[in-house]
């Protein structure tokens, strides 16, 4: 698995002539969602991941993402559900994304405005409630700043869709009368999440 992922990452490098490397560090907004025991709510924190940007054509490019947050994640149960735990919980967020970037031309060789759109996987991990896979959009705006023709920065911001439909069961914790878990949502719900954030581009190979 590690070597397949290595080569899903690098293996552009190798096949494009020219390719933009981007670290970057920002805040992302948790969101909550409503079910009938209570309310799950994730809180908002700093984010950090990278990105892999493929030019294809002259105004798109290519995109791998990966974004990663560490927050709390708490359960606020209803009166009616008093066996549901209220207990904090460090939680993991992690968006793996593949997506485009189209670029806005201005009369600047310098700032090129930009909106990207993306798809992929996001997955919640903690040690109190259970490790959930979803399918997630993002689609952002942003400006990428080029001091010279190989360093610059780039700064964005995006909205963030982790995907989930009825039936789905997301929650696991610990309360006073023992252990509670299995809440369901009859139809479609999401977190509503998104992130601010600014790095630096390297650009790699010829033109």
């Amino acid at each position: 698995m590690k070597k397949i992922l290595f080569l899903f990452l690098f293996l552009p490098v190798v096949t494009f002539a020219q390719i933009e490397i981007v670290p970057f560090a920002g805040y992302m907004f948790g969101g909550s969602i409503n079910y009938y025991q209570g309310k799950l709510k994730l809180d908002n924190g700093l984010d950090y991941g990278g990105s892999l940007i493929i030019p294809v054509k002259q105004v798109v490019s290519l995109e791998l993402n990966y974004t990663h947050m560490s927050s709390e994640l708490s359960f606020d149960a209803y009166p009616s559900y008093p066996l549901y735990s209220d207990d904090n919980a460090t939680t993991s967020t992690n968006y793996i994304q593949i997506g485009t970037i189209k670029d806005m031309t201005i009369n600047n060789d310098k700032v090129t405005p930009f909106g990207s759109f993306s798809l992929g996987a996001t997955w919640y991990s903690s040690d109190s409630y259970t490790t959930a896979w979803f399918f997630s959009v993002t689609a952002g705006l942003g400006v990428k700043v080029m001091f010279s023709d190989r360093v610059g920065i780039m700064l964005r911001g995006r909205l963030m869709l982790p995907m989930m439909w009825g039936g789905t069961s997301a929650y696991y914790g610990f309360g006073t009368g023992g252990s509670g878990g299995g809440l369901t949502i009859d139809t479609y719900s999401s977190f509503v999440q998104g992130d601010f954030n600014g790095g630096l581009v390297f650009v790699l190979g010829n033109n």
